[in-house]
């Protein structure tokens, strides 16, 4: 991390974006297996868990990027 404050720039904000496509992605895929329901009951319950993190994180990241767009 940089010590010094600045404004982030196209590349830096792209980056991000392309985080939180991938993890809508991995979101999703997630959810489509816990749909599928052919797993043990406590990796479905894991799945969710980890849904629900990668939810979370995506939704975190979204906070940064409009900060940073500020």
């Amino acid at each position: 991390a940089s010590c010094s404050i600045h404004p982030m720039d196209e590349r830096e904000l792209l980056t991000l974006e392309s985080a939180v496509t991938a993890i809508q992605e991995a979101a999703s895929a997630v959810a489509r297996e816990v749909e599928r329901d052919r797993l043990r009951e406590a990796s479905l319950a894991r799945l969710s868990t980890v849904e629900a993190e990668l939810n979370r994180s995506q939704l975190a990241l979204e906070k940064i990027i409009q900060e940073e767009m500020k």
